[in-house]
């Protein structure tokens, strides 16, 4: 009879993050051994019940080569990073000392440690730049316009190199703007999350440019089944768009937030930032036919939930 022990070990880097948390919550569910190595260690807060059976380790990614932490790992998830798009420029060798010289690193540990697979989660909303056509496909040239959009671009190169010169597989999976309940509000990423938090709390929203800027914005809920789909998968594709295929600009998501809000939902605007694209929305076509994964979760549903957890967080501290 199989016991825990006997099931395949998931190293999940940036576990503790909020991708991190609902993949790590996922994998424990679906019988995986699971262990989590982040800057932060254990995710802050009240523990939940499922989070007593993750190994926390706290580390940079770029020691886990000292620290062992891929020892024994099936599959390794690559969730981590250091900088933001709107930050990434503002230190550049930062950035790719941080994310890339530490991600070479946990390459030449992965192929130490014999790690079957790796599911990088790379940027679909940066590494493409400036849309040449609508929807994006993966096909696309790949122009970013910011450091973070770079070293994403820069990474995937790197596991190409890795599996060309010492066949360690891997999946790419370029993600959108992703969004779902437990996001941080108070960082400057996640445009739903930190729209809904100010809707409700009755703060005017600040929008940078016109509001015609367009994103397609996709759950996290779904972003998780990709990534289980993606490590189980069996063909030859290894980069794969992973969004709605649905376009929403910032004028749109305002406009779903006040048929969501009771009092006027007020709103800022600001001069256009230069690493923000007009407009980004991904083909999902290869994901959907290759991987057999398209998105469950529709924007209206999705805000509805975002809504009804921030607004019982926000009751939770008066």
């Amino acid at each position: 009879m199989s016991t825990m022990n006997d099931s395949p070990l998931c190293v999940v880097l940036g576990g503790s993050g909020f991708l991190g948390q609902h993949l790590c919550r996922v994998l424990l569910a679906s019988g995986f051994r699971v262990r989590s190595v982040s800057r932060s260690g254990r995710p802050n807060g009240d523990p939940d019940l499922w989070s007593c059976d993750v190994e926390w380790i706290s580390a940079a990614i770029g020691t886990t080569v000292s620290a062992g932490a891929l020892d024994g790992a099936d599959c390794v998830f690559h969730l981590a990073s250091t900088t933001l798009p709107s930050t990434s420029n503002d230190n550049i060798s930062y950035d790719l000392e941080s994310n890339v010289v530490a991600t070479v690193q946990i390459l030449e540990a992965a192929v130490s440690a014999a790690v079957r697979r790796v599911v990088f989660v790379s940027s679909g909303g940066t590494v493409y730049g400036i849309a040449r056509q609508i929807p994006i496909s993966e096909t696309h040239p790949t122009d970013p316009i910011c450091s973070h959009g770079i070293q994403k671009l820069c990474i995937e190169k790197y596991l190409h190199l890795f599996h060309s010169m010492k066949g360690l597989d891997s999946i790419v999976l370029r993600v959108s703007n992703m969004y779902g309940e437990s996001q941080g509000c108070n960082k400057p990423l996640g445009a739903v999350a930190h729209f809904a938090a100010k809707a409700i709390g009755g703060t005017p929203l600040d929008i940078w440019g016109d509001g015609t800027t367009t994103r397609d914005y996709v759950h996290v809920d779904d972003v998780v089944r990709s990534l289980i789909v993606a490590a189980r998968y069996q063909g030859t594709e290894r980069v794969f768009n992973i969004g709605t295929g649905r376009g929403t600009s910032l004028i749109q998501l305002v406009d779903l937030l006040r048929e969501r809000t009771p009092w006027p939902v007020a709103v800022k605007f600001g001069p256009t930032r230069g690493f923000d694209v007009p407009e980004n929305i991904l083909d999902i076509g290869l994901a959907n036919g290759e991987l057999l994964w398209r998105p469950e979760i529709t924007l209206e549903r999705g805000l509805d939930r975002v809504m009804q957890r921030t607004k019982a967080g926000l009751a939770a501290h008066i």
